[in-house]
């Protein structure tokens, strides 16, 4: 980007187990008084925000445009634009990144953008049968009772019946954590290293608590997330059984990221407005990169954070905090050791850069999924949210996070302050 554009550290509900203490709230319902709470607790005027954008991955067909329903169901004016976005685990990454080429585009328009995200998959509900789905339609069509329920008894019950959402790939028929089978047998990634990277996860989010609670948003009387493990170990990490394969498969329950409720915003400030609303730091750079769901459907991260590094001529060890999103532990050590070898560089990422070695110990150093828990729509804002958090508290500089989407697919910030 020829102009950083001016980002501000925003707020998260707690982020909690997917038919816990959320499951009577939806997606809106998060949403909404989510930043009812963050106009609360902002230090410039609630009117220079001009524009909502906000994202939700898991479809709810009660709800067009979350976006719009933020605007609608809080104390923001009701005249304010908004866009709903959605890319799989990067959406709030996506809805910060479209407002930063707003500013790019209008950097004379004197606003603030409120970006961010959702997930309720206590919330989700069942899907109709392609049979079911044709059947009640023609329900509503011309016809005696008679008629309509004489062709319901001709399609098989099974049929009729409801079916959770499907988490497969609609390309592949995989899921995504077969998926990362695939890519820990390739690269070798052995269980225990998998248990001992979740580990880590969980207790540098502890030690981070204090700090992180700042970011939070009561809702509920829920004032911390519900899913970081204070006293997990190693032993019982590895008494998990394996949840894709059976056989000889190595990801758990445990090595993974739950269904999570919860959202998460933060503001893109528009450079005329610099003068009046302070940025906590800049985004620099971004990138969004697809690669080929045979090479390893997670592998994305590797590749765009690569990207950015060679653009602006970054070695690892010059950047003071990374975080890769973490699906699943080997999802994130895959793309470790992909981005340490020269030759998958090279031929699967395009990549001949070398940014130096990514040492295992300095990636997510406040926590990340496995431990805070994925509301797919919200994951992006709480990264960046905390990448800022990390910068000030330890008065540092240059930070890049990424993640993995479903599709093959993946995004990547580059932000200083």
């Amino acid at each position: 980007m020829k102009q950083p554009i001016g980002l501000k550290e925003g707020l998260r509900t707690p982020f909690v187990k997917m038919d816990g203490p959320f499951a009577s709230l939806n997606a809106v319902d998060l949403s909404t008084r989510l930043v009812d709470g963050m106009l609360k607790r902002i230090d410039f005027p609630a009117d220079l925000i001009q524009h909502v954008i906000w994202g939700m991955v898991v479809p709810d067909p009660d709800i067009y445009s979350i976006a719009r329903e933020v605007v609608l169901g809080t104390r923001l004016d009701n005249r304010i634009e908004a866009h709903s976005v959605n890319r799989a685990c990067a959406t709030s990454l996506q809805a910060t990144t479209n407002a930063a080429l707003y500013y790019h585009a209008f950097p004379e328009d004197k606003s603030v953008s409120l970006v961010g995200g959702v997930e309720s998959f206590s919330s989700v509900k069942p899907i109709l049968t392609a049979e079911a789905a044709r059947y009640f339609k023609g329900f509503a069509q011309k016809g005696s009772v008679s008629e309509k329920l004489g062709r319901a008894f001709r399609i098989p019950i099974t049929k009729l019946l409801p079916i959770p959402p499907s988490a497969r790939e609609y390309s592949t028929g995989l899921t995504m954590g077969e998926h990362c089978e695939l890519m820990v047998k390739e690269f070798r990634i052995a269980r225990d290293r998998q248990d001992r990277f979740a580990l880590a996860s969980h207790r540098n989010a502890v030690v981070a608590r204090d700090v992180i609670s700042n970011q939070i948003v009561s809702i509920l009387g829920v004032t911390r997330d519900g899913l970081v493990r204070d006293n997990t170990s190693m032993e019982q990490l590895a008494k998990l059984k394996s949840a894709f394969d059976r056989k000889s498969g190595t990801i758990t329950a445990g090595n993974a990221s739950p269904f999570t409720d919860g959202a998460a915003g933060l503001y893109v400030i528009s450079p005329a407005l610099e003068n009046e609303v302070k940025p906590d730091a800049r985004l620099v750079d971004f990138e969004y990169v697809g690669v080929d769901p045979a090479d390893g459907l997670l592998m994305g991260p590797g590749k765009a954070m690569l990207r950015i590094l060679e653009r602006h001529h970054l070695r690892w060890k010059d950047l003071d905090y990374i975080e890769m999103h973490e699906a699943f532990a080997g999802q994130v050590l895959s793309n470790l050791d992909a981005v340490n070898d020269r030759e998958y560089r090279l031929k699967k990422y395009g990549v001949t850069y070398d940014p130096g070695v990514l040492e295992e110990s300095v990636l997510n150093p406040w926590g990340s999924s496995i431990a805070y828990g994925h509301p797919f729509g919200a994951t992006g804002a709480r990264m960046l949210s905390q990448a800022i958090a990390y910068l000030k508290h330890h008065d540092k500089r240059l930070a890049l996070v990424a993640a993995c989407t479903a599709g093959a697919l993946a995004g990547a910030c580059l932000i200083s302050r």
